[in-house]
């Protein structure tokens, strides 16, 4: 072998070397977890031999890791705590119920205090009622324009929960708002009013936008009378259908209510759509359903709901719909809140290009988030800590069947604690940014090392192929 060669492949294997000793040290490194960054002091409020604490959005804006696996709870002393971690999110993914109902165009309203004719005819067979269509149904059917419908949303069984809304499927026209009034029955005698709204449809450069959904009231019963307050602008329903949620749906009425003012838009390559809003929501949450609320007046915001964890992740669609607040009569009709089963720790507001800019000052973003909570057990030395940041840290959390024997039975008699507010270690802090610092060095050594070795085979190459063409003999 020659000298050029033998010095390129020196030069390899220093360069393997370096690579060598790199990653050993960065496994060397990576063999301890980091330790906790954060800690937040535990006030016992009522005291039991198993305490539930309520995490609040700060544990999850302080937690490295997104299923809360480096959450610890430790006494004075700094031993730790015993805990189950209690997510109320279900197993499998939520879903939802949806079961057709039959419409039925309601007949003109009569004038003055005569009694509004029934487009059915409702009669009772032992437990069943069976619904036809009477003779002021036939007429109203044949009609080519009806005040309404008549919505029948069939039988249901006593233990399953009224449903809470109700999807409305139209054939056209392909734009249109229709504002409606909303009664409802259990009998078609007795009518109370409910809540009424507005349903519509937009069409846009990023394809439909529409708002097909009717909040119903609790114990709606099982007749529902939508009526247009002008018919001329109403679409044509095809079709509906009642939606409930599913067993495993955690209800929103559990969940906690964030109501968010919009923040700045953060500092991108990417330009901002026009009138955009961003709202942080304080942490990567496991959401429900979102609002937007409007402050006053009568507004009308079709929008596309985007989401992203981190700030420098891109944006994703999360749904597109229409959001409105619209004052009549004294009162305003608000649109139900979408329901949107996702994780998101940045949400973005966009309007329709055709819409207004949205009044960040008269705007708030309402989410429902299924936040989790802690069981512990009553030992150690008080006080108690619950430390969290750390983003290699193992699974702290015991089954909660496994903490807490005869769960069934304990469940009620739980305590409560509450949590106060999160201090950075000043010492893990500092070890961070050293290690934020160290990773960018080797980084940078890396590369240097890289193109020193890239270097050394160019020459190489080059020595090689000046030494064989010095070596070939001149032709004949």
């Amino acid at each position: 072998m020659s000298r050029p060669e033998r010095s390129g492949m020196r030069d390899a294997l220093r360069i393997a070397v370096y690579l060598l000793a790199g990653s050993g040290a960065g496994a060397a490194a990576a063999a301890d977890p980091q330790p906790y960054r954060y800690a937040a002091p535990i006030e016992i409020v009522q005291p039991a031999p198993f305490v539930e604490l309520a995490l609040p959005v700060a544990a999850y804006a302080h937690a490295a890791q997104p299923d809360l696996r480096d959450l610890r709870v430790v006494d004075a002393s700094g031993e730790r705590v015993p805990f189950a971690l209690r997510d109320p999110r279900p197993a499998a993914a939520p879903g939802e119920r949806q079961r057709e109902a039959m419409l039925f165009p309601l007949p003109p309203r009569p004038s003055g205090n005569a009694t509004w004719p029934s487009p059915v005819e409702v009669t009772v067979d032992g437990d069943r009622i069976r619904v036809r269509r009477s003779a002021a149904g036939t007429l109203a059917a044949a009609s080519r324009e009806s005040p309404g419908w008549l919505i029948d949303l069939g039988e249901f069984d006593k233990a399953d929960p009224a449903p809470p809304r109700l999807l409305l499927r139209w054939s056209g026209p392909a734009e249109f708002s229709a504002a409606y009034r909303l009664e409802t029955s259990a009998d078609l005698r007795a009518w109370r009013g409910a809540p009424g709204g507005q349903v519509m449809s937009l069409q846009s450069a990023q394809g439909v936008l529409a708002q097909p959904v009717v909040g119903l009231p609790e114990a709606a019963g099982r007749f529902i009378r939508l009526t247009w307050l002008d018919p001329s602008s109403a679409p044509l329903l095809i079709g509906a259908a009642s939606v409930a949620d599913t067993p495993g749906r955690l209800a929103v009425a559990a969940a906690d209510e964030l109501v968010l003012a919009a923040s700045p838009a953060p500092p991108g390559k990417d330009p901002e759509p026009r009138g955009s809003l961003h709202f942080d929501l304080g942490g990567r949450l496991p959401l429900i359903d979102v609002e937007l609320r409007f402050a006053s007046g009568t507004r009308v915001a079709p929008v596309r709901l985007q989401g992203r964890m981190r700030v420098e992740d891109p944006w994703r669609e999360l749904g597109s719909g229409v959001f409105y607040r619209i004052e009549r009569d004294g009162e305003a009709a608000t649109a139900p809140a979408w329901l949107l089963p996702a994780e998101a720790r940045f949400i973005r507001v966009v309007p329709d290009e055709r819409a207004a800019a949205l009044d960040a000052a008269q705007t708030r973003l309402v989410v429902h988030a299924r936040l989790a909570s802690l069981v512990l057990a009553s030992s150690g030395q008080p006080p108690l800590r619950l430390l969290v940041g750390s983003a290699d840290a193992p699974a702290g959390a015991l089954p909660l069947a496994t903490l807490v024997p005869q769960l069934d039975q304990e469940r009620k008699r739980f305590g409560q604690a509450r949590l106060g507010s999160f201090a950075e270690a000043p010492e893990v802090a500092r070890a961070a940014e050293r290690a934020v610092t160290e990773a960018r060095l080797r980084l940078g050594l890396l590369w240097a090392v890289l193109l020193v070795g890239v270097a050394g085979l160019g020459l190489l190459v080059w020595r090689l192929a000046k030494s064989g063409s010095a070596a070939t003999p001149p032709a004949a």
